[in-house]
């Protein structure tokens, strides 16, 4: 089990919509414009994020509240090892339609996001 760590260092004024399933999540390089609407994590150790992949039944807990993933986008893994950017969905996987940057989690509750969340990725050590 492998285990990488972000803090949130800050939320865009039009991240978090309350009716709204999806917090879209960037590293402290987005640009003013997307920082505008992510919420912005930074990583413990920056090389375990360039490193991080993701599978359906790995987990993220936000704070103290764990989610499984349920479905990973064909692009997710590639734009979180790179630029710290995923789309976490609170809501059922779609039979169609997936968002490709997106992660589905079980758990449709969307929690509260302040800076100094912790968001803790637990994955199996897969090769």
């Amino acid at each position: 089990m492998s285990t990488v760590t972000s803090t949130v260092t800050a939320i865009g004024a039009n991240a978090i919509e309350t009716n709204d399933p999806l917090v879209i999540l960037f590293d402290q390089e987005a640009t003013p414009e997307l920082q505008a609407i992510a919420v912005i994590q930074e990583f413990t150790e920056p090389t375990a994020m360039q490193q991080l992949t993701l599978a359906e039944g790995d987990t993220i807990t936000i704070d103290t509240k764990t989610y499984t993933i349920a479905y990973v986008g064909d692009v997710a893994n590639q734009n979180l090892q790179t630029i710290g950017h995923i789309t976490l969905l609170f809501a059922p996987v779609p039979a169609s339609d997936r968002l490709g940057n997106g992660v589905y989690l079980t758990t449709t509750t969307k929690p509260t996001f302040h800076v100094g969340t912790k968001i803790t990725y637990q994955t199996d050590d897969r090769q």
